[in-house]
This record gives structure tokens, C-alpha cells and sequence, in this order.
């Protein structure tokens, strides 16, 4: 298993997360996918385990392939504890060039959402 600690994330297990937190496994680094443990902790909505990541120093503004921060992905989903969580450790709802704005914003559009406000 190339990313054991993403794995244990996209599991919801806690104790398997704080195993490899443990063992001091890259907290920041990117899957195949294009995501980091945090990104996916919050594509789950895995508060306790977004909490164990940025309290063992995963960076809050990790950016993804996709140019988005896991904040931008929480105030998309709506994740008020996820987002007040990020806040306190620094998180911002952030984007790069990698981000396809056009096409979100079709897609957000169509479900009657918009896209979330960056911050600086």
C-alpha cells in the first residue's frame, strides 16, 4: 500500500491514522489522486480525524492537483465544525492555477450554489 495513512483516512479509522501519525508518516503528501490525508478527512467529513492531522502538523492549506485548498472543499460541502476547525489552525479557502474556476462554477451553478469566496 503506496499510501497507507490516506488509506486509513478514507476508512474513517482513527486509530489506524494516529498509528501512522505515530510513526511519523508524511502528513502533506499528495495520493494518486491528487489529495492529501487532510483533503480527504474532509471529503468525509471525518472531523475527529481533521482534528488528529492538523494537531500532528498537517498543513492546512495543502493544496491538491486540483488547485483547491480543504477548506475551499469544506465551505463547498458546507462542513461548519470541519471549517471553524481549519480556521483556528490557519486553513484558507484558497485555489492555484491548477483550478478549473470555469468549470465548477458551471457545475456549481447547475445544483444553485456558488463557488466559495477565496481568502487572502
Amino acid at each position: 500500500m503506496k499510501y497507507p495513512l490516506h488509506e486509513q483516512v478514507i476508512q474513517s479509522d482513527l486509530d489506524g491514522v494516529m498509528k501512522f501519525i505515530a510513526q511519523r508518516a508524511p502528513l502533506d503528501e499528495l495520493d494518486e489522486l491528487g489529495h492529501s490525508p487532510l483533503h480527504w478527512a474532509v471529503f468525509g467529513g471525518y472531523t475527529d480525524i481533521v482534528r488528529a492531522l492538523l494537531q500532528a502538523g498537517a498543513c492546512p492549506n495543502v493544496i491538491s492537483t486540483d488547485g483547491v485548498t480543504p477548506k475551499w472543499h469544506a465551505e463547498d460541502f458546507g462542513l461548519e465544525d470541519i471549517i471553524e476547525l481549519l480556521t483556528v489552525y490557519g486553513g484558507k479557502v484558497q485555489t492555484d492555477s491548477n483550478f478549473n474556476r470555469a468549470a465548477f462554477s458551471v457545475f456549481l451553478g447547475a445544483i444553485g450554489k456558488n463557488l466559495p469566496e477565496e481568502e487572502v
